[in-house]
């Protein structure tokens, strides 16, 4: 059935953004270690908006940006809050 072979698919998929949003966040927290031993504060507004801009840049249909910002917005505010 086609549904089924799609829905394995995704599943599939997720997998993979499940293992490298791990692998984020594992980075995210050694960052945010980092920042403490250094006095370093943890938001860097300036850093957000660059991190959009470059991830904008890597997307091949600019259609979807707006889908992909609030995914990426989401995944900073985590990120944030894993670094404090």
């Amino acid at each position: 059935m086609k549904l089924l072979e799609l829905r394995n698919r995704i599943d599939e998929i997720d997998k993979d953004i499940l293992r490298l949003l791990e692998l984020r966040f594992q980075v995210v927290k050694e960052i945010g270690a980092c920042k403490k031993a250094n006095n370093l504060p943890i938001l860097d507004a300036n850093r957000e908006k660059e991190v959009l801009q470059m991830r904008k840049a890597l997307l091949v249909n600019q259609e979807n940006w707006p889908h992909f910002e609030s995914l990426f917005k989401l995944i900073m505010k985590v990120s944030k809050d894993l670094e404090a």
